[in-house]
């Protein structure tokens, strides 16, 4: 506890820290509830909600991605500027200086990092509470004349009711895990480059070169490669919905992935690893 209190301390001075927080805080619940409720349309003489869940497990999964990818542009980037600030302001130094081993410093930042973690997972389960709660008073017949609207073939079962308030939350605990790898890798990547804007900048092109890659290895029949590169499996553990389903307000999730889970954890690991004896070993400057 005493080395995330010093953490806590550290970060809640910083300004990004602050605004970032709040923008997650205050949108989050905007995002998920407000907006889609405020869109309402007619389609066809159907009352149209676009991206409103139909039940109690779709508005589960819709909270837990929308939520996902706040914390991948938003808390990433506060993590990944908290850690390269220590060397940006040589506080890493004045901390072995201080009496600090590198343990206990790298123990401190994997702390913080499981704490934001934590603290974001709750703050979406209660969100994803009183979303259910708001959500359930709508007609469920409107959503199942639209899944008819926007048939895709498939077969569909009939929507009756709004069903049990723990359908789908085990969401939540995808997103953590999705959400406690990203930040495995954002962790590995600050320690890596030690500069903010270096960080991001590669923290993000590896999304992008390995969507790339992984582009490239399904045009040479080397699918089964890219379905086990870390961030194509973190991206799995909470996959994004059909988008044709999710403006017809019926983010039914496809079957998942618990491998990826499995996985995506074990890749957290080795980031956490990796970044451990990168530090234990480079000069601290």
């Amino acid at each position: 506890m005493r080395l995330l209190n010093i953490e806590f301390k550290k970060i809640v001075g910083n300004k990004s820290f602050k605004v970032f927080s709040l923008l997650f805080l205050v949108f989050l619940p905007l995002l998920v509830i407000l907006v889609p409720a405020m869109a309402g349309d007619t389609i066809n003489g159907i009352d149209f909600y676009p991206f409103i869940p139909n039940n109690y497990e779709t508005t589960w999964y819709a909270v837990s991605v929308i939520s996902s990818w706040f914390c991948f542009f938003l808390l990433s980037f506060v993590l990944i500027y908290h850690i390269t600030n220590e060397y940006n302001y040589r506080t890493v130094r004045q901390n072995i200086i201080d009496g600090y081993t590198r343990n206990e410093f790298i123990k401190g930042k994997i702390y913080l990092m499981l704490a934001i973690t934590v603290i974001a997972t709750l703050y979406v389960f209660v969100v994803g509470l009183i979303a259910g709660a708001y959500f359930s008073t709508f007609d469920p017949e409107d959503a199942g004349q639209l899944q008819n609207f926007f048939n895709t073939g498939e077969e569909i079962d009939p929507i009756v009711g709004f069903g049990s308030l723990l359908d789908g939350v085990e969401n939540v605990g995808r997103f953590f895990v999705q959400v406690l790898a990203n930040f495995g890798f954002a962790f590995l990547v600050a320690f890596l480059a030690k500069r903010g804007i270096l960080a991001v900048l590669i923290y993000y092109a590896a999304y992008i070169a390995e969507i790339i890659l992984g582009i490239q290895l399904k045009n040479n029949n080397a699918e089964l490669i890219y379905d086990y590169l870390p961030l194509n499996v973190i991206s799995q553990t909470l996959p994004f919905p059909n988008f044709r389903m999710l403006l017809a307000g019926l983010t039914s999730p496809d079957t998942f992935n618990w491998l990826a889970s499995g996985i995506a954890l074990a890749y957290t690991l080795l980031f956490i690893g990796l970044a451990r004896r990168l530090f234990m070993k480079r000069d601290i400057s």
